[in-house]
């Protein structure tokens, strides 16, 4: 059985969402009434992709960072990542005057590379893929980290991480006590799952009970729904390949885990014609530019229809940052 975490209360994870405030940006959430026509109810989507760093990842690196000792920040830090949280954690480190070293899949996204780089962050890039693409670049961090004496950062799997990224659902959570709404589906894109389980600290059912939250993964990357129906950490098979890079881990961290195995959290999983459909949705009805990570929530609501039919569903689209021709040739 998986060591529980403690969760913090609703006041502590507001205390949090406000710590961040100085440094992030409030991302809007745009009421979406094509897709609510389409699934007959009512439908919003939060803009994380406007987000500072162009993700979500930028409010849970900040506030790691913003934990660590004085000790460990002159020390710098260490972590790998396949893009958005390199980014964020990059642009975190060069405000608080943190070197940030990192390790990146060779095949990230270029964009995603040069931006980390942008922010002063040292990039390696790790040219293994065994036994995955993010294991083998975590394998490399932590050996950098033993090394050179860095503090060793995990993209996803870090309670504390977690708890700066529940500053989404914190945020989330008064914009619709100020519209009067209630929500019935959260859709949360879901790789090693800091974002799910972030947010299901939020809307649980004690404080929420009208609202679930689905975990949205890319099919052969659904670690989090086969955990969640087995009731333990499984893995997926990675197959076939996705375009969602953000969401390539085969299986949910630890900690991660825990936190969402102790609410009502359920997993679903989203085609790649799906995904791209979101993002030319995305385009055409939001006006907003989505990696494919970011817009599975949308996939998932344009391949089951059926599931959100009558009830209110908040989206978060997670990021935007995507190669600007790959963008073009999903679009065209």
């Amino acid at each position: 059985m998986p060591t529980h975490p403690s969760i913090p209360d609703l006041k502590t994870l507001k205390d949090i969402y406000q710590s961040q405030q100085t440094y992030t940006r409030v991302t809007p959430l745009i009421p979406c009434d094509e897709l609510g026509e389409k699934v007959q109810g009512k439908v919003f989507v939060k803009a994380e992709s406007l987000q500072k760093t162009g993700a979500f990842k930028f409010r849970g690196a900040l506030y790691r960072l913003l934990q660590l000792s004085e000790q460990e920040k002159s020390r710098g830090v260490v972590a790998y990542s396949s893009g958005n949280f390199a980014r964020g954690l990059a642009a975190a480190g060069e405000i608080l005057g943190i070197d940030i070293h990192l390790v990146m899949p060779v095949d990230a996204p270029k964009n995603k590379i040069e931006n980390a780089r942008s922010h002063g962050a040292e990039i390696k890039l790790c040219h293994d893929s065994e036994p995955s693409r993010e294991e083998a670049a975590a394998t490399q961090a932590a050996q950098l980290a033993q090394q050179h004496g860095y503090s060793l950062l995990h993209p996803f799997d870090d309670e504390i991480l977690i708890a700066g990224q529940s500053a989404v659902a914190v945020e989330l959570s008064e914009q619709l006590e100020q519209l009067g709404e209630t929500c019935h589906y959260l859709l949360c894109p879901t790789g090693g799952g800091s974002l799910v389980a972030g947010s299901s600290m939020v809307f649980n059912t004690s404080h929420y009970p009208d609202t679930r939250i689905i975990a949205i993964e890319p099919s052969g990357f659904d670690g989090m729904t086969l955990s969640i129906k087995e009731g333990y950490r499984t893995r997926a098979n990675g197959r076939p390949t996705s375009s969602c890079d953000a969401l390539q881990a085969l299986s949910p961290g630890k900690a991660n885990f825990a936190i969402v195995e102790d609410s009502e959290v359920t997993g679903l999983a989203v085609d790649e014609a799906f995904v791209n459909e979101g993002i030319r949705f995305a385009a055409q009805n939001l006006k907003l530019i989505l990696e494919p990570s970011g817009a599975i929530g949308l996939g998932a609501m344009l391949q089951n229809p059926e599931k959100f039919r009558g009830k209110t569903t908040v989206v978060i689209v997670s990021g935007g940052n995507i190669d600007i021709e790959k963008y073009v040739d999903i679009i065209h």
